[in-house]
């Protein structure tokens, strides 16, 4: 959402429950509109992006005639868009609404010791993308101390470095590093980290310090010493 004006209008459709009792909803931020289904799709976007106003589109004035129970993104979604770049408040086109659906994501888990984080996607190149965040990454590297740390998948099967480029590694070799997305992401080097490392969606990486004795910092803040 960064990287488009304010005030874009965005519409989603990725929609299996059409026509079914989920919601068409109109949202809006600081930033932007966001017009779709009830069904989780904003999840993502509005754990960055805080709403400020919320509706059901109930108002049928604002929709296409007869719309199709198998066509929302067509008949309900892209006339409320169009409505909405006109100017019309999103109070008039729908009732206010308090809580949306929100999806189950999983959550890193952090400690000194390292974060355990999940793997969300696989893209088509076979890299396998995390929900550890570059931002979560630092916080916890600055709270605790931690100088070189690693990359622990497949079970503990492979330790990896964590690097800036494709091209840190030699062509064929794995390593960790922080993505378009800047989220951690298992790659390799010229191939597919899905195969090589056999991962797959809901697996489990380990950020971890290499260090097994805390440093004199950390120990005061966990009362070691």
């Amino acid at each position: 959402m960064d990287y488009f004006p304010e005030g874009t209008i965005h519409v989603a459709v990725v929609d299996p429950g059409v026509g079914t009792v989920r919601k068409p909803i109109a949202v809006r931020t600081a930033q932007a509109f966001f017009v779709g289904p009830d069904n989780g799709i904003f999840t993502l976007v509005l754990q960055r992006h805080k709403p400020l106003q919320m509706v059901w589109l109930d108002r049928p004035q604002y929709h296409l005639p007869n719309p199709s129970a198998t066509f929302h993104g067509r008949d309900i979604f892209a006339p409320v868009a169009a409505h909405i770049a006109r100017g019309v408040a999103l109070e008039d086109l729908g009732t206010s609404i308090t809580r949306l659906q929100r999806l189950p994501l999983p959550r890193i888990r952090v400690d000194w010791l390292g974060i355990r984080a999940t793997v969300v996607h696989i893209d088509r190149f076979g890299n396998a993308i995390t929900n550890l965040t570059y931002t979560d990454y630092e916080a916890w590297r600055t709270r605790w101390d931690v100088k070189e740390p690693v990359v622990e998948v497949a079970a503990g099967r492979a330790l990896l470095p964590i690097g800036r480029t494709y091209a840190d590694v030699p062509h064929g070799q794995p390593l960790a590093l922080f993505g378009s997305s800047e989220r951690l992401e298992i790659a390799v080097n010229g191939g597919s980290a899905a195969q090589m490392l056999h991962l797959r969606r809901g697996d489990t990486v380990r950020v971890l310090r290499r260090e097994s004795t805390p440093p004199p910092r950390v120990q005061r803040a966990l009362n070691l010493e």
